[in-house]
């Protein structure tokens, strides 16, 4: 029987606004999956509207046990030390310890091109990676320095 996963689910979410085509942002989001992981890829699509009743789409991708693990393994091994590093810096900031929650966020027109860049602005893709329980900071580094995602 193998060890339960460190990671229960990982949630990868980005917007279509209205002048954006909904097929290119889910291949954004794709670009940043592992490719072992595509078949397990289901988008679900919610319909908002913005501030001067605009459509925005949302797409949200789950994973969730091994294949949120496989995730967060595949990222790491796509980061570069620098990027690595970033993350490192950026936990304090981007963790939840109540939630067991970190978060990331990319740029959405750097994936799409196939590339994974730490972007603040509003154009990005959100990746969630929830942990197993609600471990404290210093536990969480450790599980994230474990899946490589921080060196």
């Amino acid at each position: 029987m193998s060890a339960p996963s460190k990671v229960i689910r990982v949630e990868i979410a980005a917007h279509a606004h209205a002048t954006e085509d909904v097929n290119r942002v889910k291949q954004a989001i794709l670009n940043i999956v592992p490719e072992s992981l595509h078949e397990k890829v289901e988008f679900t699509l919610y319909t908002l509207e913005g501030h001067y009743n605009n459509p925005i789409t949302r797409i949200v991708v789950r994973l969730e046990g091994n294949a949120a693990e496989e995730f967060v393994r595949g990222l790491a091994e796509r980061l570069d030390k620098e990027s690595k590093k970033i993350i490192a810096m950026m936990l304090e900031n981007r963790y939840d310890a109540k939630q067991g929650r970190f978060y990331l966020r990319f740029s959405k027109q750097d994936a799409f091109l196939g590339e994974l860049r730490f972007y603040d602005g509003d154009d990005v893709i959100h990746v969630m990676i929830n942990l197993r329980g609600t471990p404290r900071l210093d536990k969480a580094i450790n599980v994230l320095k474990e899946l490589g995602l921080v060196s």
